[in-house]
């Protein structure tokens, strides 16, 4: 025993083993309900977002119990400004109520992004993405076995949500692949994936997976050759296993090749001329117009903007897009505000270029260029899993450069 009370207590080995067990434990199950909750608020209406805040809260104290330290970085200070500048403009929104039901989910994703990054930042890395992947697959094989997704749609099928919860598990996935230094499950789960984001027969996900792919292949092709180069007898070995599920399911080829429609159709849309008569062109007729009305709504206000949900309140429907939201209903302002994350995690992407990030880089960038189109289509201002990507982003690179940082000091003291 210690002469001196105040000492700090000594652990044998096999307490510090257990104590070390317990802590990776802990940072998997947090992480873990945190991925349950964000996919059971779209699967759920009971869970709505004032009860998930309430829980987030409770798994932000959870973490402080384990690390008493809370992350910060640029992208969160950004999009807190974001939230903060919501909630003021509620004091002239017309309809205060309908405001509130998106100032909520839009601090939900402050707590998240805060819950993430600590995780991220002051946990085991490894855990925590495992932790997220868990939950996540443990979520999908439900929602897959209850609803025969994607052999077949329930009649109440939400596409785009279903579409974003997938996409969130391809990030958490290769996240997680890059973490660990494993290729070929998370490959093969990628793909897995993919394939169900089709089967939604969302247009703008699906387009923005890939625009998203292509951006990261024409940025950083050497890594992306080398990844094929590497992985190559197991993509094709995988590929020819989902091409002999797809083509003995009928319902199978039907539902895939339903989305694969949809997407061909959305690139004719994009690609369509205004003079042109086409029915795909048409379908952007609605659109269009709302697009006009916010225009010409902003530039009555175009500093402030009409306050909180103006456009649903004036129209009875969102814009089905974020820039025209924005612009309508918080100005210049919000919608500076609100990109502005995406501009600074591509500013630390540009910093970090010298760093050996492996192909964290490519999947950022990727993930990145993806909500951005995502959101040109879709209101994604107070989307979960986006502020799941905001979150992890910057504390991964923020990581990296604090690791990096660390490692040249004995070299500075020695310098001085």
């Amino acid at each position: 025993m210690s002469a001196n009370p105040f000492a700090a207590p000594e652990y044998s080995a096999m307490q510090r083993w257990a104590n070390s067990l317990f802590n990776l434990f802990a940072s998997f199950a947090i992480a873990a309900i945190t991925s349950i909750l964000l996919i059971m608020s779209i699967l759920l209406e009971a869970l709505n977002p004032a009860r998930l805040g309430a829980l987030l809260i409770v798994l932000i104290g959870l973490h402080l119990l384990k690390r008493p330290r809370l992350f910060f970085c640029r992208e969160l200070g950004l999009y807190a400004l974001f939230a903060g500048y919501m909630v003021v403009s509620l004091l002239w929104t017309n309809d205060v109520v309908l405001g509130t039901n998106s100032v909520l989910p839009t601090l939900d994703c402050v707590l998240i992004m805060i819950l993430v990054g600590s995780l991220a930042t002051y946990h085991n890395l490894r855990a925590v993405l495992g932790g997220m992947l868990a939950g996540f697959l443990l979520c999908a094989l439900y929602y897959d076995a209850t609803s025969g997704f994607p052999f077949s749609k329930p009649d109440d099928f939400n596409y785009g949500a279903i579409a974003g919860m997938f996409l969130f598990g391809l990030y958490i996935t290769l996240a997680f692949g890059w973490a660990t230094h494993r290729r070929l499950v998370p490959l093969v789960l990628a793909l897995v994936l993919m394939v169900h984001i089709a089967a939604t027969t969302s247009i703008k996900t699906n387009l923005g997976v890939v625009l998203g792919a292509f951006a990261s292949l024409l940025i950083y092709f050497k890594q992306f050759m080398r990844l094929v180069r590497r992985n190559a007898i197991a993509l094709v070995i995988v590929a020819g296993v989902l091409a002999y599920v797809i083509v003995t399911n009928k319902t199978f080829i039907e539902t895939v090749g339903a989305g694969l429609d949809r997407v061909g159709s959305g690139a004719t849309v994009l690609m369509a001329r205004q003079d042109d008569q086409s029915r795909t062109n048409k379908q952007l007729g609605a659109r269009k117009n709302w697009g006009t009305e916010g225009i010409a709504g902003w530039e009555e206000n175009p500093l402030f903007g009409h306050g909180v949900e103006a456009f649903r309140d004036d129209f009875g429907v969102t814009s089905h897009s974020t820039p025209i939201d924005l612009l309508y209903n918080a100005g210049l302002i919000g919608l500076l505000l609100f990109y502005s994350v995406f501009v600074s995690i591509l500013w630390q992407l540009h910093q970090a270029r010298k760093l050996q990030l492996g192909n964290l880089r490519s999947l950022l960038l990727a993930t990145l260029v993806c909500y951005a189109f995502i959101s040109l289509s879709g209101t994604m201002h107070y989307s979960f899993h986006q502020a799941v990507f905001f979150g992890l982003s910057g504390a991964l690179l923020r990581r990296r450069r604090l690791t990096r940082r660390r490692s040249a000091l004995p070299i500075a003291a020695a310098l001085t």
